[in-house]
């Protein structure tokens, strides 16, 4: 049977890696997948974390299923960081999910059963896993202009005229923050400009919020998502938790939808049980809890969410936050690199985007 298979094409982020390692001069700087990393180049665990995975380990009494909405404090916690009160909770469901990935790729079989062959609109560049995880769900791929290698912001006007004239059958994927590759973001007023468009077209909007607090902070960063889901009456929002929480191997993250009315909700979060019980049945064990409904989950989620710096404590002395808060600039290849513990390295020589957080 394999003999009528062709070699797949390599991933180019992760060939980069490969050759990162291969690379023997001490002062080469990575610039491929997005994980943070210390002067030493090593991606550290942060010490909450540590005490968090202490707690549980020594108190843990199963490892029976989650079920396969998984933890609920967990879901409890990404809606309170994400979402705040920007919308009626009785209209929302979450569901845990392997990572910013596997949240985009459950929600896209979601639209493929709702609108089967929909089309997804997708930024002009975007990150390169959106389009293949759209495609293989079934859907349909266009681009909308994004990014202005002259001014290495976004073509709002043009932008805005694309979204303008699509219809209900559309789904526009948009980053919450942290645009990747780019790290040309939208402002607060031109967020609010795509809301109120996409309120005018009825298209739905997909957003991937997979670097919330890594920009302008928590609040800030979240603004875009939540100024959507107030404005529209349907929406998606794939969620991780592998980089401000820094927690990569683990593979935390979720699926949250938004209907017009809880009755709406349920249908589809039961449409979307069914998709993730055919394929990879039940999520891992959330650590955020001894218990799917102990409330000391949802603590320690808040907590990592309210810290963005790898190695934060909850009572660094001010003076310490404070050096922290402006670490020394690079020169590198022409471009400044600044080194922000609670961003990834922004990057990047003479490449056509200036700049990415891949």
């Amino acid at each position: 049977m394999f003999e009528t298979l062709t070699k797949a094409p390599g991933d180019k982020i992760l060939a980069l890696m490969g050759e990162f390692a291969a690379d023997p001069r001490p002062t080469k700087i990575d610039l491929g997948v997005g994980v943070y990393k210390d002067e030493q180049g090593t991606t550290p665990i942060m010490s909450s974390v540590k005490k968090a995975e202490q707690k549980i380990f020594s108190g843990g009494k199963t490892k029976t299923y989650l079920g396969i909405a998984g933890n609920k404090g967990f879901g409890a916690a990404v809606l309170d960081l994400a979402l705040a009160d920007s919308v009626d909770r009785s209209r929302v469901r979450i569901t845990q999910a392997p990572g910013g990935t596997g949240s985009l790729w459950v929600l896209m079989q979601l639209v493929n059963r709702a609108r089967p062959g929909a089309t997804v609109w997708v930024s002009d560049p975007t990150w390169p896993n959106h389009n293949p995880i759209a495609i293989n769900s079934g859907l349909q791929v266009k681009t909308y202009p994004y990014f202005d290698t002259e001014t290495r912001g976004v073509k709002f006007a043009e932008m805005l005229d694309a979204l303008d004239k699509l219809g209900k059958d559309d789904v526009v994927l948009l980053h919450g923050c942290c645009h990747n590759p780019t790290g040309a973001n939208l402002s607060p007023d031109q967020w609010d400009k795509v809301a109120a468009s996409l309120a005018r077209t009825g298209a739905l909007p997909f957003i991937d919020l997979a670097y919330l607090g890594f920009g302008d902070g928590l609040e800030a960063d979240a603004y875009g998502t939540r100024k959507i889901l107030s404005s529209v009456s349907e929406a998606l929002v794939a969620f991780s938790g592998s980089k401000n929480f820094g927690l990569y191997r683990e593979r935390v993250g979720a699926a949250i939808l938004v209907a017009r009315d809880a009755a709406q909700a349920d249908i589809a979060q039961s449409q979307l049980l069914n998709i993730i019980r055919g394929a990879y049945s039940q999520p891992p064990r959330s650590w955020r809890g001894n218990h799917p409904h102990h409330p000391r989950g949802r603590r320690i989620a808040r907590r990592m969410g309210s810290r963005t710096r790898p190695d934060a404590r909850p009572h660094d002395p001010p003076a310490r936050k404070a050096e922290r808060s402006h670490p020394p600039a690079v020169e590198f290849q022409g471009f400044r690199l600044h080194r922000r513990p609670s961003r990834h390295v922004f990057a990047v020589g003479a490449g056509k985007f200036g700049r990415r957080t891949t």
